[in-house]
This record gives C-alpha cells, sequence and structure tokens, in this order.
C-alpha cells in the first residue's frame, strides 16, 4: 500500500491512500492496510462497515482514494466480489453517489429507496444517507463511489433518490474533474484543494438536477477534459468533430472552442494529434501489416498524401519511415 497524506489541519486533509492486490490474490495483507488507513484518515467523519470474511481474505483488485477536506473519492476494480457482514448503528448524514463502471453495485434497500438498488455500468445512483446499507458487488466491479456533506447536497436528495444514465452531460463533467483531481491531488496547495472540492459538489448539484452551467468558469478544466475522454474513444469515428463532441455535451461548440482556449492546441488539433498517434502506434505494432493507406483511411484523413503530410510533420519521418525505426 503507498500513502500520501497531507494535513491542513485537524478536520483538513487532503492526499491519497491506495491498495493494489493486482492478481495475486494477496487479500487480507493488502485490504486491512487500505480499511486501517482508512479509519485513520476518514473514519471519524465515514465509518466503514464491516466486510465479509471471503472479501477480505480474497480481495483481488484496486483500491484508490482521494480526500478534499471533508469529501472523498473512492474507486474500486476487483475480479473478486466484495459484500458486507455487518454495517453497524452509525447515524450518517452524507450523501453518496455511485457511477458505476464495470459489472455492478447491489445496494440492499436504501432507506429512502423501498427496494434494492442495482448500479451496473453506464448508470448512476445518488441518494442520502442516514442509515447504513448492506453491499454486494459483481466479481468483477469498477466503480467511482463519491461521498459528500448531507449539508451540501441534501436538500436536492433527501428522500427523492436520482438515477440515471452516465451519459448525461453533467456525469461526464463531473468525472473528467474528479479524473483532473485524481492525478494532481497530491500536489495541490490548500487553496487548490478547496476550488476542487467546492467544483466536485457543484458539478454534483448539476448531476442531481440533470444540468451543467456552461457558463461557469470553474468547469472550464473539466470541460475539456470530457471533451478529450469522448474524443479518445471515438478517435476511429468518421463523424467525430468538435461539432458532434459539443452535442454529445450539450454545449454549443464555441463554448467548447473556449475551454480550449487556454490551452495548448486547439479541440480539432487535439483529435488530429491524437489519431496521428494511435495510427503511429498500430503502424509499429509487432506483426502489424497496416499499410498506409488503410491507416489514413482508419483514422479519417482525407487520402494517403494528407495522412503522409500530417504524420511527417508531427514524427518529423514519413509513416513507413517511423515503422521501420527500431523499437
Amino acid at each position: 500500500m503507498r500513502s500520501r497524506p497531507r494535513s491542513l489541519g485537524p478536520g483538513h486533509k487532503v492526499g491519497t491512500f491506495t491498495a493494489d492486490a493486482g492478481s495475486t490474490g494477496t487479500g487480507r495483507g493488502t485490504w486491512e492496510p487500505f480499511i486501517d488507513t482508512w479509519n485513520d484518515r476518514m473514519g471519524d467523519l465515514y465509518p466503514l462497515p464491516e466486510f465479509s470474511a471471503s472479501t477480505v481474505d480474497g480481495f483481488q483488485g484496486t483500491m484508490r482514494s482521494v480526500t478534499l477536506q471533508d469529501t472523498a473519492v473512492n474507486e474500486l476494480w476487483g475480479s473478486s466480489p466484495v459484500s458486507t457482514r455487518a454495517v453497524g448503528k452509525h447515524e450518517h448524514d452524507e450523501i453518496r453517489l455511485y457511477v458505476g463502471l464495470r459489472g455492478a453495485v447491489a445496494l440492499q434497500d436504501p432507506h429512502d429507496r423501498g427496494g434494492d438498488v442495482y448500479v451496473s455500468a453506464g448508470t448512476y445512483f445518488v441518494h442520502h444517507v442516514v442509515t447504513e446499507n448492506h453491499f454486494h458487488t459483481t466479481p468483477e466491479i469498477g466503480t467511482r463511489i463519491f461521498i459528500f456533506p448531507g449539508d451540501a447536497l441534501r436538500s436536492l436528495v433527501a428522500g427523492e433518490p436520482r438515477a440515471g444514465r452516465t451519459t448525461s452531460p453533467a456525469v461526464q463533467i463531473l468525472m473528467a474533474h474528479t479524473s483532473m483531481v485524481q492525478r494532481t491531488v497530491s500536489e495541490l496547495s490548500p487553496v487548490a484543494a478547496h476550488a476542487s472540492r467546492n467544483a466536485m459538489l457543484e458539478l454534483a448539484k448539476g448531476v442531481v438536477r440533470d444540468h451543467f452551467d456552461d457558463r461557469e468558469p470553474t468547469f472550464t478544466p473539466a470541460l475539456a477534459q470530457a471533451a478529450k475522454d469522448l474524443a479518445d474513444a471515438r478517435l476511429t469515428d468518421a463523424d467525430l468533430s468538435p461539432a458532434a463532441i459539443a452535442a454529445h455535451l450539450h454545449v454549443s461548440v464555441r463554448t467548447l472552442q473556449r475551454a480550449f482556449a487556454s490551452l495548448d492546441e486547439s479541440f480539432s488539433a487535439y483529435i488530429r494529434r491524437r489519431r496521428l498517434e494511435e495510427a503511429a502506434t498500430a503502424l509499429t505494432a509487432p506483426g502489424s501489416r497496416l499499410t498506409v493507406s488503410e491507416a489514413a483511411a482508419l483514422w479519417h484523413f482525407t487520402d494517403s498524401s494528407h495522412f503522409i503530410r500530417a504524420f511527417k510533420k508531427q514524427y518529423q519521418a514519413t509513416p513507413a519511415q517511423f515503422a521501420r525505426r527500431p523499437s
């Protein structure tokens, strides 16, 4: 386990702590240190339930938690099921947002739902937690769980949990912002950490309201990152364009262009660069038989000549020359 805590004073900690059992199935030796670190850093605010013996002994996967003062983001990727054994009688006042990435999490009769809830890949569920509830996961699981202080969102979800698809623009912007926080949290100053926490809360409110305020400059970096994430998943799509991504995120092309204005490249330039990077990787892959014309067509360049000129500008070599370089 790696730990990078940084204290900002009592109750104001920011940092990350992780557990990684990989595929070795070391289970208890990885799980318990993570839980100990959680209890040390977050236990007063967010007491954990007791997990089943099979979870502790058989855990295979990774867990990463990011804390920003009174807010936490926990990401779990596992190839073994996780389940609770006892949930205790702690009283809570927090908002939890579950975002399904792979497999499913089953929440047993959340107090404000009136039945079990299954958060599967591509869906989200947000509710107000007053008492802990049992849960279990599928063997293959990927989920991001946000924990917010109750007073920040209680008025929006108390007695009225919300569920939806992760294709919602508001969810995609929140996820992009959170990914940036995960990458940079250990370098954030106290002021930047506070600003990131506040932005995360406002974006979570947008998820509940199913609305993203594209006029809010604080969200501009997250909008740009969300656009990049969408583009990266669609590099071989013929209809990939700034207009298509803007429509997907429910913003204007001009708003999207403004989000990239402070960056080193425009969104169109980003798409072209990433397509060339993917083409370069494919051309140099072991055993690759991809031709230049096939690469040009796959990544939607006008023709081979256009592809060769763009490739040479980026790599100072033609695709054929680049493919012959020793690895």
